[in-house]
């Protein structure tokens, strides 16, 4: 009987993506070495993924002999900017609150055991908190991150603050935040995930899920009481002018918004 070679098939697709997610703005190419050192692998299996994704047009090879993300995901870039793009009044909402609260304004979803940044309006001073676009956070501490496991199943929870090697005292603190976000339908968050960075965040839902979190985030230094107050007055109006958007663009279903679906697939 021939053996089931579907678990080594499996193994070969997470390494190939794995190896694809160690580029990026910070290392936009790669040598063979830094490849074989990041994704931890034996240098022959580096090599044959290489020479496969090439192939396939997922990698490229330079002239100078590093190693960049090919052209084939031009095209699948092209797709996700068209079922991730912001409706235009949700982006202008974004804007909008950047200017009314003079820090950086993002837009989070749920990713498996992470939430994502899939949309950031940088502050405009000079000192400012900025997350990177597109790549994972943790979900056991931080105000975008209560406001999405809020309504998410428990174990969801358990597997955030499992992660972060959370004791009972956090987890009784975090589930008191969580029943925080369902009464308020705020969170706010001092230093949790990084010392010095503050953040504000809102729900925003759609169909009778959240969808997503909208937060205000910023120096600590600047996330005063009185300040954070007014920070959530400013936020709960954008986001129910965002509401309203989202629910006008979703009637009908337009590629630009995954974000029903993806919330009713949790």
């Amino acid at each position: 009987m021939a053996p089931d070679n579907g678990s080594d098939s499996v193994r070969s697709v997470a390494r190939a993506f794995s190896l694809l997610a160690l580029f990026g703005e910070e290392h936009p190419t790669r040598s063979l070495n830094e490849l074989v050192e990041a994704a931890e692998l034996p240098k022959t299996t580096v090599l044959r993924l290489i020479q496969t994704m090439g192939q396939l047009g997922f990698l490229y090879t330079r002239a100078d002999g590093r190693y960049c993300l090919g052209p084939a995901l031009i095209r699948l870039s092209r797709a996700v900017d068209l079922v991730w793009r912001l409706p235009q009044a949700a982006d202008a909402g974004m804007a909008t609150l950047r200017e009314q609260s003079q820090e950086t304004v993002n837009l989070y979803v749920l990713e498996g055991q992470s939430r994502v940044c899939v949309a950031q309006k940088e502050g405009p001073q000079n000192i400012r908190y900025v997350v990177p676009v597109g790549v994972p956070l943790p979900l056991w501490g931080g105000a975008s991150a209560k406001v999405l496991l809020a309504d998410s199943r428990p174990n969801l929870v358990d597997g955030a603050l499992r992660a972060g090697n959370k004791d009972a005292a956090y987890r009784a603190w975090f589930l008191e935040e969580l029943e925080r976000v369902r009464r308020d339908g705020l969170a706010v968050s001092h230093g949790e995930r990084e010392p010095g960075a503050s953040s504000v965040a809102s729900p925003l839902r759609a169909g009778g899920h959240t969808i997503a979190a909208v937060a205000i985030s910023g120096p600590t230094s600047r996330f005063t009481s009185d300040r954070v107050a007014e920070l959530a007055a400013l936020l709960k109006d954008a986001v129910g002018r965002m509401e309203q958007s989202f629910a006008k663009d979703m009637k009908g279903e337009p590629p630009g918004v995954p974000w029903e679906a993806r919330s009713a697939a949790r």
